[in-house]
């Protein structure tokens, strides 16, 4: 499917227009489609601790020493 977009500077002539494009065989008028703002990762992280979703580590040490097991 090939798509147009149209840049209409003149508000007044989008129902004449959509009027004239609806009446041709296969075409049809899509929605603009928004954009999701897209979360920052504080956002996801402050996200993340409020959903629980966060591990604790009695030390730095049993941090590292859970990280280098990970990796063997």
């Amino acid at each position: 499917m090939t798509q147009l977009v149209l840049n209409i500077e003149n508000p007044a002539i989008l129902p004449s227009l959509k009027k004239v494009l609806s009446a041709l065989d296969g075409v049809s008028i899509a929605k603009p489609v928004r954009k999701a703002k897209r979360k920052t990762e504080l956002e996801m992280a402050i996200e993340e601790v409020r959903n629980g979703e966060v591990t604790y580590w009695e030390s730095v040490d049993a941090l590292i020493d859970h990280i280098n097991h990970i990796d063997k």
